[in-house]
C-alpha cells in the first residue's frame, strides 16, 4: 500500500475530523493538485484514513464483515492512506489528486468479545470528497 506522510507545501490543506462514526473534511472540496489531509482523531478508538477514487462509499467492494476490499478496487482507484493512529492524536498525508470524486474512509475492523466484527466503514466512517479541475 502507498503511504505518504509529510509536511510539503501542498496546494491545499484539508482538516479531516475522525470519530465514532464520522469522517468530516473541511473544506469538502479543493482544487486539483497536491492536497495535504490533516487528520485529527477526535474519537475514543484508533482510526485510519484511506482515500480512493470512487463515486460513492456504496460503490466500494466489501467483505462479509463490512471491510472495504482494497485489493479489489479498480486499477488506479486506491490513492493512499494515513495508517492507524491513536485517539486524541493527529497525522497527515499529502496526495496528488486529479479532478474527480473521492471517498475518504476508515477501514478498521475490530473483533468484539462476542466474536462479531465492528467495521468502522460499515458504521458510517466514510464520506465523499470532491476535487475540482
Amino acid at each position: 500500500m502507498l503511504l505518504l506522510f509529510g509536511c510539503s507545501s501542498g496546494d491545499s490543506t484539508v482538516d479531516v475530523g475522525l470519530g465514532e462514526w464520522v469522517v468530516d473534511p473541511s473544506p469538502a472540496s479543493v482544487s486539483a493538485g497536491e492536497v495535504t489531509l490533516k487528520a485529527d482523531n477526535e474519537g475514543a478508538e484508533t482510526h485510519e484514513l484511506v482515500i480512493v477514487r470512487a463515486d460513492s462509499a456504496a460503490s466500494l467492494p466489501v467483505d462479509e464483515n463490512g471491510k472495504v476490499l482494497e485489493d479489489d478496487l479498480p486499477e488506479g482507484a486506491f490513492i493512499g492512506e494515513i495508517e492507524e493512529f491513536a485517539a486524541g492524536t493527529s497525522a497527515e498525508g499529502t496526495f496528488d489528486l486529479d479532478e474527480g470524486t473521492y471517498v475518504l474512509f476508515c477501514n478498521n475492523l475490530e473483533e468484539e468479545d462476542d466474536g462479531t466484527f465492528e467495521s468502522h466503514f460499515q458504521e458510517g466512517m466514510a464520506t465523499t470528497f470532491t476535487v475540482d479541475g
